[in-house]
């Protein structure tokens, strides 16, 4: 993966789908199905040529499509698992900030 298809830690990067495409290896018609079906969300969509995504959506594309190669988890089941890895993630946080009182 060459330096521009890696992405930047810089707060407020923004991707296109084309490189989103480049970064995840996923197929432009594979990240579209995964936005529609609620797994990412996107910084803009006004139509799918204009769907731009930041870092958090490239890191979530690549766990969803691990899920997905790795243990054939379908949609609904996809949904469900991101579901309870976000809320083991708010968890985390809250756990966190309340030790540092």
């Amino acid at each position: 993966m060459s330096e521009s298809e890696t992405p930047s830690n810089s707060p407020g990067s923004v991707y296109t789908i084309e490189t989103v495409e480049r970064i995840t290896r996923l197929s432009r018609d594979r990240i579209v199905l995964y936005y529609e079906h609620g797994l990412v969300t996107t910084i803009r969509a006004a139509d799918q040529a204009d769907l731009l995504f930041d870092d958090e959506a490239i890191h979530r594309l690549r766990r969803i499509a691990f899920l997905a190669s790795e243990y054939g988890i379908n949609h609904d089941g996809l949904k469900m698992v991101t579901a309870l890895m976000d809320e083991l993630e708010r968890l985390r946080k809250e756990v966190r900030f309340l030790r540092e009182r």
